[in-house]
C-alpha cells in the first residue's frame, strides 16, 4: 500500500459525546479531496468511552482510520508528537 498524501492527527482526550459528529463531518470531507489519506486518533488517556468509539470507528473504516492509544494523559502536545510519529503521509 502507497503512503497516503495526506495525514491528519487527532489527539482525544474525553470526548464521547462529540466524536459521533466528528467522523459524520471528517470523513466526508476528506473523501471529497480527492487524495489518499488517513485519519490518525491518538486517544491521551480518556475515562470515558473514547477508545472504544474509536476503535469502533476503526471496523468501520480501517482502510484510512489508525487509532493510537495512551494508557495515561500525557497532554496533548505528546498526543500531537505520536502521531506525528506514525503517520505515513
Amino acid at each position: 500500500m502507497s503512503a497516503p498524501r495526506l495525514s491528519v492527527i487527532i489527539p482525544v482526550y474525553n470526548e464521547q459525546e462529540t466524536l459521533s459528529t466528528l467522523f459524520a463531518r471528517l470523513y466526508p470531507a476528506l473523501d471529497a479531496l480527492g487524495l489518499s489519506y488517513e485519519v490518525l486518533f491518538v486517544n491521551d488517556g480518556s475515562r470515558d468511552r473514547s477508545a472504544a468509539l474509536l476503535k469502533d470507528q476503526f471496523l468501520v473504516r480501517p482502510d484510512v482510520t489508525r487509532v493510537i492509544l495512551f494508557n495515561a494523559n500525557c497532554g496533548q502536545h505528546m498526543a500531537i508528537m505520536a502521531g506525528f510519529e506514525y503517520c505515513r503521509g
